[in-house]
């Protein structure tokens, strides 16, 4: 009898085994939204004719690819304490600015750059602007906003919607402006 049972059970385990195709490959394994690549303590440097046109550093940096677009995230290690700073050169190889912010996208076939969360921007001429979302495109050399900035001056204070600024801080346009401005007296 037990050997009846014994194989009773193996029939029974053995029926209900067959070959399936898993469908898993490592391109099914690999999760759409995870990074190519990835590296600490990151200085990443553009140059343009032999010349610095921006340096960043960030703690963290991530790489990602599709088949049509390539981009990097670049955080520091706690992205609500630790900050990514670049730095971009004007074309005789000055500072232009310096950005301090909590994460930067860098789209590549782009050449733009989108700064999130607490977003600090000190030009080279006294000049600052502050918000969540900043976007610096290298190609035309202008910032953007596409909500609240502040943006200061040595005489005035003022803050709207929509920024649209040369990289250097000097020509500037925002909606909606509220402010301070001081006026000398001649």
């Amino acid at each position: 009898m037990s050997r009846t049972l014994l194989l009773l059970v193996c029939a029974v385990v053995l029926a209900g085994c067959e070959m399936h195709a898993s469908g898993v490959s490592v391109q099914t394994l690999r999760d759409d939204d995870a990074p190519i690549s990835e590296s600490w303590n990151t200085r990443m440097v553009i140059s343009e004719d032999g010349r610095p046109r921006l340096v960043m550093e960030a703690q963290y940096m991530a790489r990602h690819e599709t088949p049509d677009s390539t981009w990097m995230v670049l955080t520091g290690a706690d992205e609500s304490r630790d900050r990514v700073h670049v730095v971009i050169f004007d074309a005789k190889g000055d500072t232009s600015a310096v950005v301090s912010t909590q994460r930067i996208v860098y789209h590549e076939r782009e050449r733009r750059f989108v700064a999130l969360g607490d977003v600090d921007v000190r030009s080279g001429t006294e000049r600052r602007v502050r918000s969540e979302h900043l976007s610096w495109l290298e190609a035309t050399a202008r910032v953007s906003t596409p909500g609240f900035a502040t943006i200061t001056t040595p005489t005035e204070t003022l803050s709207g919607y929509g920024l649209d600024a040369d990289e250097n801080l000097q020509d500037f346009s925002m909606a909606r402006v509220s402010g301070t401005v001081l006026i000398e007296d001649e």
